[in-house]
């Protein structure tokens, strides 16, 4: 009888186990699927940062694109990075470690961030952030298996991911002078400037210092765990060189609530490269 106890555990274990890899295969697939589409619907750039061009924008954002060194060059049609950081659900929660690498497209805007918690080596729980086809959606699971979150399906979320765009558009600056931004200026300092996709326009104010270095960013976002329009910023702190361009390389996210300011995010960009 023990024997037969003993043989049903190791079995239901096996089915568990197995279970679980199918799962986790199943979902990793799919990401990389969402990637792979990504990619292939990627269209060359044809707009070359002149001097030309460079003079119709704000006077800040022509010393930042001087400062990161993409004048003269043409806007990327694919950016891969890799990330580390932490994060967290809430001001009394407890940090996650986190690794991730992200893909974009400048032609369709697009994304695909795929993350894993604490690490690719380790991934407890993973996902993807996903901005395609003018669709936003989060989807995390742990063990490939069982959803921790899963957010998506509304106009306000399709806004939320093309914000967050936007926002990264940081780390592939020449994309700042691609036709679908239109920049207004505010001061010697900053700009307004907008991005259109899709029938959809979100609007953010860039901060820069003296030198020309973005510095902050600063929106009215839809906070999908509040359900509502928050003020979004991302203050950047150090400075770094990948693909021959000079980038925020490190930072946080902020939600300024009523309560006070919420610091949910803490990155830092470990590689960066352009097609």
């Amino acid at each position: 009888m023990l024997k037969l106890i003993f043989g049903i555990g190791i079995g239901a274990l096996l089915v568990a186990i197995a279970f679980v890899a199918i799962s986790f295969f199943l979902f990793s697939r799919a990401i990389k699927a969402e990637r792979d589409a990504l990619v292939a619907a990627a269209e060359p750039s044809s707009v070359t940062i002149s001097e030309k061009r460079l003079a119709t924008l704000p006077m800040p954002v022509q010393r930042h694109l001087r400062q990161a060194g993409v004048v003269g060059q043409k806007i990327p049609r694919l950016v891969t990075l890799t990330q580390k950081g932490r994060i967290r659900s809430a001001p009394d929660s407890g940090w996650m470690e986190f690794t991730a690498e992200e893909t974009y497209s400048t032609n369709p805007p697009a994304f695909v961030w795929r993350v894993w918690f604490p690490s690719r080596a380790t991934p407890v729980v993973f996902g993807r952030d996903h901005y395609l086809d003018g669709d936003g959606r989060i989807t995390m699971k742990l063990l490939g298996t069982v959803p921790v979150a899963d957010v998506g399906g509304s106009a306000a979320m399709n806004e939320a991911s093309l914000m967050r765009y936007l926002n990264e558009i940081m780390w592939f600056p020449a994309a700042y002078a691609g036709d679908n931004l239109t920049w207004t200026p505010v001061d010697d300092t900053s700009a307004d400037v907008t991005l259109t996709d899709r029938g959809m326009s979100v609007t953010a104010r860039l901060f820069f210092d003296a030198k020309g270095r973005l510095i902050n960013f600063r929106a009215q976002r839809f906070n999908s765990d509040s359900n509502s329009i928050e003020t979004w910023e991302t203050p950047l702190d150090d400075q770094g060189h990948f693909a021959g361009t000079n980038l925020p390389i490190s930072g946080s996210a902020i939600w300024q609530m009523d309560t006070g300011p919420f610091a949910y995010i803490e990155l830092e960009v470990t590689g960066v490269s352009y097609e």
